[in-house]
């Protein structure tokens, strides 16, 4: 009699990767299912393709019935636990994505069309996807890989899901979305006049110590002085404002987050400087899309000010740190 397999299955956590990594992991599977030729592009304005292929796939859509074309393959990753691809955030998104190939389907630099979700999928979705897409002219075919099937590409390829298994276990995160709160409140706060003139107080701060001992190089510290200073005082009396208690305390627990994931991300040298480190962070709100439309200026402006007021970076001694 054969013995039974006490091994636990994977919990493939998907949503609790940050988009870039969910990126990378989907470069990683393309390159297992359709051959080492998969071009993987880099985070940004990607023109509609993520990573692209031409020739005939080694794996895909299985091992056999494999057609050789111009593959497009792109990720779309959601934060959200539960979110499917019936949402309306995701149709929404998919409908700018369709302007987009249908530009590259005209330079006939696509034929066959893959999009990569970590969003449940049902069979419903999956139809609807495929006749949408169906009815752009010389496009071969497209496929909408949700997130029941990518679980069964990474039981496959569980080397793969090993690189980011031990961060989702044991994450230091912070939570994007309260200082996104406070930046939306922060900006009704100022646009109706409620904060008070800025004052030139900031202006002396005895920062070139903590500078010195964390490696801000002068020509950050030039700019920080240029955009971000004279909004200092600003959002110490938004925060300090009674009525905004509750972004107070989503403020603090943003700083302690960050704290410890920048102490985190400088001890195993994922960044090489709390410089680098910040430029990281606020890649990672690039990503929050429309939510921060016309206001992500204010993302580098209160990661200045943390840094700033020490809640961020290696401090000087009590009686030299920055007084606010």
């Amino acid at each position: 009699m054969a013995s039974l397999s006490l091994r636990r299955p994977k919990q493939f956590l998907l949503h609790l990767l940050y988009w870039q990594q969910f990126e990378e992991l989907v470069g990683l599977l393309g390159v297992r299912l359709f051959g080492p030729g998969l071009t993987v592009f880099k985070p940004g304005k990607d023109g509609g393709r993520d990573a692209r292929f031409v020739g005939t796939p080694s794996k895909w859509p299985s091992d056999k019935d494999q057609e050789y074309g111009m593959y497009v393959l792109q990720s779309k990753h959601t934060g959200k636990e539960g979110a499917s691809c019936s949402d309306a955030e995701f149709l929404s998104v998919m409908k700018g994505e369709k302007k987009k190939i249908r530009a590259l389907v005209a330079a006939k630099d696509v034929s066959h069309y893959v999009v990569f979700t970590n969003r449940a999928k049902s069979a419903a979705d999956d139809l609807a996807f495929r006749d949408d897409f169906k009815r752009i002219k010389a496009l071969s075919r497209a496929w909408l890989v949700g997130k029941e099937h990518l679980h069964l590409l990474l039981n496959d390829h569980l080397d793969i899901w090993d690189r980011y298994e031990e961060e989702v276990k044991n994450p230091v995160r912070f939570n994007r979305d309260d200082l996104i709160k406070v930046i939306h409140s922060f900006s009704e706060f100022v646009e109706k006049g409620k904060a008070r003139s800025v004052s030139d107080s900031l202006l002396h701060l005895r920062l070139e110590q903590k500078n010195r001992l964390n490696n801000i190089s002068p020509e950050y510290f030039a700019d920080l002085q240029r955009h971000s200073l004279p909004i200092f005082d600003k959002i110490r009396s938004f925060l300090e404002n009674p009525r905004n208690e509750t972004y107070l305390e989503l403020y603090l627990d943003t700083a302690d987050d960050l704290r410890g994931r920048l102490r985190r991300m400088l001890s195993e040298g994922v960044v090489p400087s709390l410089e680098e480190g910040f430029d990281k962070v606020r890649q990672e709100f690039v990503g929050a899309g429309g939510e921060l439309k016309r206001k992500r200026r204010f993302v580098r402006v209160f990661l200045d000010y943390m840094y700033s007021t020490c809640d961020l970076g290696q401090n000087v001694e009590t009686a030299q740190a920055p007084q606010t």
